[in-house]
């Protein structure tokens, strides 16, 4: 039988207690993985201190967990298919008649 519930989110959003943003999961991956290898590579370019690979992953899930906080307060974007628009106006974007 196959279950139609959602996967579980990735252990990155779980750890980090997101409840605004849903992370894919190569999402994750980059965030974490990438920060523990750029601070790996300043650290061996001499370019960071040791601590790097150990810091730098830990300032990228704070930033991500300020971001979800971010999120939550300022609520869902508009769905522009209700408005009948675009939620985003350009500088070339027509007015409306008054």
């Amino acid at each position: 039988m196959i279950d139609d519930a959602q996967p579980p989110p990735p252990v990155y959003s779980r750890v980090l207690g997101l409840r605004h943003l849903r992370l894919a999961r190569w999402q994750t991956g980059v965030l974490f993985d990438g920060a523990l290898v750029v601070g790996v590579l300043l650290a061996l370019a001499e370019l960071a201190s040791a601590w790097a690979p150990v810091v730098l992953p830990a300032v990228v899930a704070g930033v991500v967990w300020v971001f979800d906080v971010v999120a939550g307060l300022t609520g869902p974007l508009p769905d522009p298919a209700r408005s009948g628009g675009s939620a985003v106006r350009g500088p070339d974007a027509e007015r409306p008649e008054r």
